[in-house]
């Protein structure tokens, strides 16, 4: 088998899903960093987000991951020294809804990208995992003591990405990353629910405003999607030992939905007051999740740049632009 060397900076990049709201970033972000590096995206435009298009040092091509003759392709034509793995079904209700298709999708399809990595000795692999794979427990999730639990179809899916990916790394020997991302909010994300559900509730023009939702009391890591974007290419550029490591990607600062929607009335100008509708609330909530950042901090020297407060203007400004230009 082929296998790149590990201690040459990478500069070839496949990206999976790289047409979607973290992909694209990364994509940039790759390009930007290295004038010598080179990207591929790979990606089935199922979110209806446009191609990356308009970049030197950038191939895109149309294909499902579980499609192993496209892939083959792929690799054959563009022969990357890393593959970013990115593409997946993220959509919380999706997953539940059609559990089989999601299923599919997110363990058969990463299967498929492995088995063919593994065959064209491709030897790093950089996956995009959740922070939902951790139990639930208070105070910061940590990479190395915090057990592992899913309680969903999407975190059963994620766990069982992370054993794939190591899999892989024993038998090939290569370099595999794992990155467990929190969550990642920017003003395009097309799984977007909270915020745009809160701002939906708010009429045209109103100062004071009461409005409903499900469980206040939640607290979640909320980091903006630009910041992903870098920790993803950081620990895709990482040069190091050929083995399997895990890095959390999130801010390290968590609020609860109460804290989230006041913030929000600031950024907008809006007293917003709220209450727990019992319709609205999930049976099954995750009473906090926050994640350590310490080791990505100390290893590759990432820290998140960009406050909630700036995440939520970024979303609100788009929005109000998307309101001004409708008909």
């Amino acid at each position: 088998m082929r296998q790149a060397s590990l201690k040459r900076l990478p500069s070839r990049f496949l990206v999976t899903g790289g047409a979607g709201f973290i992909g694209h970033r990364t994509v940039s972000v790759l390009l930007d960093a290295d004038p010598g590096a080179e990207a591929a995206v790979l990606d089935n435009l199922s979110v209806a987000m446009p191609m990356p298009a308009g970049r030197e040092r950038l191939v895109a091509y149309e294909g499902d991951i579980r499609d192993r003759m496209r892939v083959d392709q792929v690799l054959a034509e563009f022969r990357p020294d890393t593959i970013v793995h990115l593409a997946a079904v993220h959509h919380i209700p999706t997953c539940e809804r059609q559990r089989a298709y999601s299923l599919d999708v997110n363990v058969v399809g990463t299967e498929t990208l492995l088995d063919a990595a593994e065959a064209m000795g491709v030897a790093r692999f950089v996956l995009a995992s959740s922070g939902a794979v951790y139990d639930w427990r208070d105070g910061a999730l940590d990479e190395t003591d915090t057990p592992l639990r899913a309680r969903d179809n999407y975190s059963i899916a994620k766990h069982t990405n992370e054993y794939q990916v190591g899999f892989w790394g024993d038998r090939t020997g290569g370099f595999a990353r794992i990155a467990r991302i929190f969550n990642t909010i920017g003003h395009d994300d097309p799984n977007g629910h909270l915020v745009p559900d809160i701002i939906k509730q708010i009429p045209a023009g109103q100062k004071s405003v009461d409005i409903s939702l499900g469980n206040l009391s939640p607290r979640r890591d909320y980091i903006h999607a630009d910041d992903t974007a870098r920790a993803i290419a950081a620990i895709a550029c990482e040069i190091g030992p050929p083995a399997v490591d895990v890095y959390n990607v999130a801010s390290g600062q968590d609020v609860s939905v109460q804290e989230l929607v006041a913030l929000l009335g600031q950024v907008m100008g809006i007293a917003i007051r709220v209450d727990e509708d019992p319709a609205k609330k999930r049976r099954i909530d995750r009473p906090s999740q926050l994640g350590a950042t310490g080791k990505i901090e100390r290893r590759l020297g990432f820290r998140a740049s960009k406050s909630l407060r700036i995440a939520l203007e970024d979303i609100v400004r788009h929005l109000n632009r998307e309101l001004a230009l409708s008909p």
